[in-house]
């Protein structure tokens, strides 16, 4: 006869375990149907357990955000601190914003509820901060503009960004295709203002 063995997991962990679970059924279900109960079905727990981790659905949700934001901006800052050269810090930032809108990404979906946005409003605020110094100094540097010239270009070229990376997300455009053009634009742009 096989015994199925429980584990006991570190509270870490068990919070890791059902923020996981709870991502992948926001993905596949979408966030309308995602249940506290639900959560606790597929994940294999009791409910009393996941609310002894999290008071309520939205607290979950505020957690799984705040997560999931961080381990982004990470993940970017450090492959942006390796970059070789301004121009690979930019076709990062192009290419972040396009999988940031992708289909199948959680970030956008749980940013679209203002009520689970707010909980990390003060941490975009910051990483927003620490991102866009990065790019006004280097962009000052390498196109020799002001800091007011340089904060207008970065501003600009972020909006270019953007609008490429919904382009993408709406259209069958190549993800290569759409970087390298993106890229071009926003070097114009800028190389522009360098010669002024």
């Amino acid at each position: 006869m096989n015994v199925k063995t429980r584990t006991r997991l570190s509270p870490s962990a068990r919070t890791d375990q059902l923020l996981d679970v709870a991502k992948q059924m926001i993905m596949s279900d979408g966030l309308q149907s995602f249940t506290v109960e639900s959560l606790a079905r597929t994940a294999a727990v009791t409910s009393p357990l996941v609310y002894n981790y999290f008071s309520s659905r939205q607290t979950l949700l505020q957690a799984l955000l705040e997560r999931e934001y961080r381990t982004s901006g990470k993940s970017l800052l450090s492959e942006v601190s390796n970059a070789e050269s301004f121009e690979e810090v930019v076709r990062m930032f192009v290419a972040n914003n396009i999988d940031f809108h992708a289909p199948g990404n959680l970030l956008p979906v749980l940013l679209s509820q203002p009520e689970i946005a707010e909980s990390i409003k003060e941490l975009r605020t910051q990483q927003g901060m620490k991102i866009a110094r990065y790019l006004i100094e280097n962009t000052a540097k390498t196109y020799k503009l002001t800091a007011e010239q340089a904060q207008l270009a970065v501003a600009m070229s972020s909006g270019a960004s953007i609008a490429v990376a919904e382009w993408v997300a709406m259209n069958t455009l190549d993800r290569k295709q759409a970087i390298d053009m993106a890229l071009t634009y926003i070097k114009a742009g800028m190389e522009s203002l360098s010669d002024d």
